[in-house]
């Protein structure tokens, strides 16, 4: 794209970034997202899906939308992994940004059961959507929709998205990869006793990399910190957990 964005529209992506960095969960994540690319992209529905893979099928589940999605038909869709080509870029090795009229063209969309089940009754048309993968791990897709009165997506469209795809794949990467490292219930645990000792966010990411065995390169790849930042937050925590060193820090927290 020859033409780049006004400043001020790259200030707000700026900002944008920075208030999703402090998102706590998941959720939060999405909502923030969700109502902060408003501003820049129009779209009538917007919806965001955990993604996982399992024996190379594509798993969605979490649905975050700005319309319900308790109907039944938008779960056997959108949940159950029937929604046509999304697999084809959530499955890739890196996020990518893509348009639906990109992967089925209009004449041939409307004859789709997806498009008549659960698009056409909610008025929606054009969608434009990011598929969030990291070093081959599904994470997330996030889309937008509009309805057939509104114009397709356009190209300044997907090059914003294209601008915020990495911060949202380390965003999203953050959030739920501790969560596949050490499980649902020892990250339960974990949390509860960060929060005794008056760990930050961060601090209790740290925390749970190293109850999952993590070395400290691999926590600043995976938290996308420098090891300076590393050592910082390690000495915070062992000033608050009295440990002496990470055997200590382990035992503490199991």
């Amino acid at each position: 794209m020859d033409s780049m964005l006004p400043e001020f529209e790259w200030q707000f992506l700026i900002q944008m970034v920075t208030r999703l960095a402090f998102c706590g969960t998941y959720s939060e994540t999405c909502n923030t997202f969700l109502q902060q690319i408003r501003a820049l992209i129009p779209f009538q529905n917007g919806v965001v899906f955990r993604a996982n893979s399992e024996n190379g099928r594509l798993i969605l589940s979490n649905p975050i939308s700005t319309e319900s999605l308790n109907d039944k038909t938008d779960h056997d869709f959108f949940i159950k992994g029937k929604y046509p080509h999304w697999d084809e870029f959530l499955l890739l090795s890196y996020s990518s940004v893509f348009r639906q009229s990109d992967i089925i063209r209009p004449g041939k969309w409307e004859k789709t059961r997806v498009y008549r089940d659960v698009w056409q009754p909610k008025g929606m048309y054009w969608g434009l959507f990011v598929s969030l993968v990291h070093k081959e791990i599904p994470l997330a897709i996030l889309g937008l929709q509009r309805n057939n009165a509104s114009n397709d997506f356009s190209e300044r469209d997907i090059y914003i998205m294209n601008a915020i795809k990495y911060p949202l794949e380390r965003k999203f990467f953050s959030l739920l990869e501790g969560n596949r490292l050490i499980g649902s219930a020892g990250a339960d645990r974990i949390m509860k006793a960060s929060a005794g000792f008056g760990l930050t966010k961060r601090e209790t990411e740290i925390v749970s990399l190293i109850c999952a065995g993590k070395g400290g390169e691999e926590m600043c790849k995976t938290l996308y910190i420098t090891q300076a930042t590393l050592s910082k937050h390690l000495s915070n925590i062992y000033a608050k957990t009295k440990a002496k060193n990470r055997t200590q820090l382990y035992a503490l927290f199991q």
